[in-house]
């Protein structure tokens, strides 16, 4: 073989490597003596080809985002209606999600761990294979607003997801007839008064920002200093409020990766015996400040949901404004469990999942309303669930979350669409109560 020739097989059995290691351990346990091992490579032979186990992420990533973008561009390029090219790129992708799982998980879910270099990544190249879609390849005309393919995308991506994390990726070729059926039931436009594109990355937006919340701010004084008599259950309440808001706050503005328990035990203003008390590392303080910002999120939504039943379209578009507004008001714990989760690790995977399909229950009986004539596919609740939750990743992660209230008549028209049609759901969007300023006002809730 040629020199060239052995080091693309080298560079090929690293790669495979690093996403079958990364998907098994998360990045931070994988070691370049593993990959090595595992690739069947010499240490030098490595350092030759990869700088470090970040370079060599990096690559991985790029190529399998890269196959991906051109499986599904190359089987929607092609003769024949919007439906057919829809439902030949949506086989494509579940064959490649099958033939590849560890692979797929690394372009859909980021690397674990790996820090914002690898997020940073997958999101640019995200946004990429977006506005390829759009523009519907290079022989056809634009398809779609970017809020509906932003939407029908994202939806996409988290069915893919869940399945990756349940081991079930070949299930996609089986669902992916739904799937075509739940994304041309919407028109390729927002209707008027919808029709509004998701902003971009703010660009005037200097230096650190705050994502202390008000209530978070209250609970740093709470407590009284010194001696007090204070129950003690109190006291540890007020503790462990104070530890997951510092570490809420502090992965918002600086990363999962720069979190430690001296700064958590600094922000939260406790000794590192009292964080040790409650949390045996810093992660169980991650885990546990996501499983609270998750569900009290829900716990808004649903409050909201079921003030509004049996009206089931106006009680969803009231419960995503609770969801909402509870994520406006606390938008650190906003940032940890919509984006900083994302990537974190397994765990943190399947909390996520477990309130997306959660979430996804409250559509059921959404499933009697549809138009007569059309049915609404299975997979329609967890799907929209999924596209709302994109929609909101992407206003987050852009530090556009004081804009996401302006965007609910969006996501109301996202989530009803599949089940009472474009009409009616524009319709129940835009006559919502709260855009003439007359629901009550939300309550905050303690975290």
């Amino acid at each position: 073989m040629a020199r060239e020739e052995v080091e693309r097989d080298q560079r090929d059995r690293l790669q495979r490597a690093m996403t079958e290691l990364v998907d098994e351990r998360g990045y931070q346990g994988v070691r370049i003596l593993d990959l090595t091992q595992l690739a069947h490579v010499s240490r030098p032979t490595f350092y030759e080809l990869y700088a470090d186990k970040e370079e060599l992420l990096l690559s991985a990533y790029g190529d399998i985002a890269a196959r991906t973008a051109e499986t599904i561009l190359r089987a929607f390029d092609r003769d024949g209606s919007l439906e057919e090219r829809m439902r030949a790129s949506m086989y494509a992708f579940a064959n490649l999600a099958a033939a590849e799982p560890h692979a797929m998980s690394l372009f859909l879910l980021g690397a674990f761990g790996a820090g914002s270099n690898a997020l940073e990544h997958r999101k640019l190249t995200i946004d990429a294979l977006e506005r390829a879609i759009q523009a519907g390849g290079d022989t056809y005309a634009p398809l779609a607003a970017d809020f509906i393919v932003k939407a029908l995308l994202g939806g996409v991506r988290e069915v893919a997801v869940s399945r990756l994390h349940h081991g079930t990726a070949r299930d996609l070729r089986k669902i992916a007839d739904e799937l075509v059926t739940w994304v041309i039931s919407y028109p390729p436009k927002l209707p008027p008064g919808l029709d509004v594109s998701p902003p971009g990355p703010r660009p005037d937006r200097a230096g650190p920002r705050s994502f202390s919340s008000e209530r978070a701010r209250r609970a740093q004084v709470r407590l009284p200093s010194g001696r007090h008599d204070l129950p003690r259950e109190v006291v540890t309440s007020s503790q462990r409020e104070r530890i997951l808001d510092a570490t809420a706050e502090i992965v918002a503005e600086k990363g999962l990766a720069a979190l430690t328990i001296p700064e958590i035990a600094s922000r939260a203003n406790v000794s590192h015996e009292t964080f040790y008390e409650m949390f045996p590392a810093k992660m169980d303080a991650f885990l546990a400040a996501q499983k609270v910002g998750m569900e009290l999120a829900l716990g808004r939504g649903v409050e909201r949901w079921e003030a509004e039943m049996p009206d089931w379209p106006r009680a969803i578009d009231a419960g995503l404004r609770g969801v909402v507004s509870y994520l406006v008001s606390e938008p650190a714990y906003a940032h940890l469990t919509i984006v900083d989760a994302f990537g974190a690790s397994p765990a943190t995977i399947a909390i996520r999942d477990e309130l997306l399909q959660a979430f996804a229950t409250y559509f059921e009986p959404g499933y009697a309303l549809a138009p007569e004539g059309s049915q609404v596919p299975a997979i329609a609740g967890e799907a929209v669930v999924g596209s709302a939750w994109q929609i909101i990743h992407h206003y987050i992660v852009n530090d556009r979350i004081e804009e996401l209230t302006a965007a609910s008549p969006q996501l109301t028209y996202i989530l009803l669409t599949p089940f009472l049609g474009s009409e009616r759901a524009a319709e129940t969007a835009l006559s919502s109560p709260e855009l003439a300023g007359t629901a009550p006002a939300d309550v905050t809730t303690e975290a």
